[in-house]
């Protein structure tokens, strides 16, 4: 399966990250859920964020995917700046066609699959880049296939999402989000509405989707998975970045006394 080559060059000739996020606040009324919160994932790398539940993880990939507002900050998509704060602290985002240039730069897989139930798989698959890139449709199709084929979905593709089983539709929630060749996937507890069979199912695609060098940051609660798969990792604790480096690091010798408390509940 081909995908785009998204690395970024600047003036200078170095490569930049695919996402850069720098001081990121946001703040829920009076509950501050991001506090000074940044991180960057560079090109073919898997970043996982883990932390304990209402650390902020799963806000800071909406942030990250324009699904929320953030309250002051910056930050880029390849290259291109999303949104920043001006020296008066007002938060100013980029122009609507811009957010939606940038948008279409990154995937999003949600914890409850968020298929069109009155679409068939392929059907599901091939809207986006048909109705939104208006690519046409045969070429589309071709495509889908291919990443059908890729997950073992190739026979699934005229059925509907109610016909397929949990871990099969959050495939398809995979492979919708592939159609697009997006620079670099983000997932969001991905595994958390399925059964430990199915889990098993899901992680398998995301390890050949890191073998295949897919850029992608994954909020989970898969230890075991972060552990082996991931070039890098964030943890997160009441709304900032507590520790991130390699996963031997983190998951052997972490520095915080936090981190070592959170991951003894997973040793034990």
């Amino acid at each position: 399966m081909q995908r785009k080559n998204w690395i970024i060059i600047n003036d200078a000739g170095e490569e930049m990250a695919v996402i850069e996020a720098k001081n990121i606040y946001k703040k829920y009324g009076d509950v501050q859920v991001l506090t000074d919160v940044s991180v960057d994932v560079n090109e073919g790398e898997v970043v996982a964020v883990i932390g304990p539940s209402g650390s902020g993880k799963s806000t800071l990939l909406r942030c990250l995917n324009q699904l929320t507002q953030i309250d002051s900050g910056s930050i880029e998509v390849c290259g291109e700046k999303m949104v920043h704060t001006e020296e008066n602290g007002v938060c100013k985002y980029a122009d609507k066609a811009k957010l939606h240039q940038i948008q279409l730069k990154t995937g999003l897989v949600f914890q409850n699959f968020q298929l069109f139930p009155h679409f068939s798989v392929l059907k599901n698959i091939m809207d986006a880049p048909v109705q939104v890139l208006k690519m046409p449709e045969e070429q589309v199709r071709e495509k889908a296939m291919e990443i059908l084929e890729k997950l073992d979905l190739a026979d699934k593709k005229d059925v509907y999402p109610f016909q397929l089983s949990g871990g099969q539709a959050q495939r398809v929630s995979i492979a919708r989000a592939l159609a697009l060749s997006p620079a670099m996937l983000f997932f969001d507890e991905p595994t958390s509405a399925l059964d430990p069979e199915l889990t098993v199912e899901i992680l398998r695609v995301m390890k050949d989707l890191a073998k295949d060098k897919m850029t992608m940051m994954v909020v989970t609660h898969e230890m075991a998975f972060a552990q082996s798969v991931a070039d890098r990792v964030i943890f997160m604790d009441k709304g900032v970045v507590v520790e991130e480096g390699k996963p031997e690091k983190i998951f052997t010798s972490p520095d915080s006394d936090r981190v070592k408390q959170f991951l003894q509940y997973f040793s034990e």
